[in-house]
């Protein structure tokens, strides 16, 4: 699990484009935790700190505890993207998206 959110953290905040100094001051946490984390060096981290940096970026709680294999940052974001819909436009996307990758 460490492992997962070391990759997500990095990822997601490449992908926003943020140094770690600025993903550090909008998380109010210290540029060190934020290098740790991404560095896979830190096996304790309060829940308040861990839903600090989720928040700076964009993320879920459970992003960082979902199963590995779906913790890209695309992967997250297409699944955002599913939940955010209706449950009927939901299903008719997911059978397009099927379709297309069947052929």
């Amino acid at each position: 699990m460490q492992i997962a959110i070391s990759k997500l953290v990095n990822q997601k905040r490449l992908s926003l484009g943020l140094t770690i100094e600025r993903l550090a001051e909008r998380a109010g946490v210290s540029i060190s935790l934020i290098s740790r984390i991404e560095r896979g060096e830190i096996e304790n981290i309060s829940l308040n700190k861990l839903q600090a940096i989720a928040d700076a970026l964009n993320l879920n709680m459970s992003d960082f505890f979902g199963d590995e294999k779906l913790s890209g940052v695309n992967t997250l974001a297409l699944l955002d993207y599913l939940r955010a819909l209706p449950e009927d436009k939901r299903e008719a996307i997911a059978e397009s998206i099927l379709r297309i990758l069947k052929l």
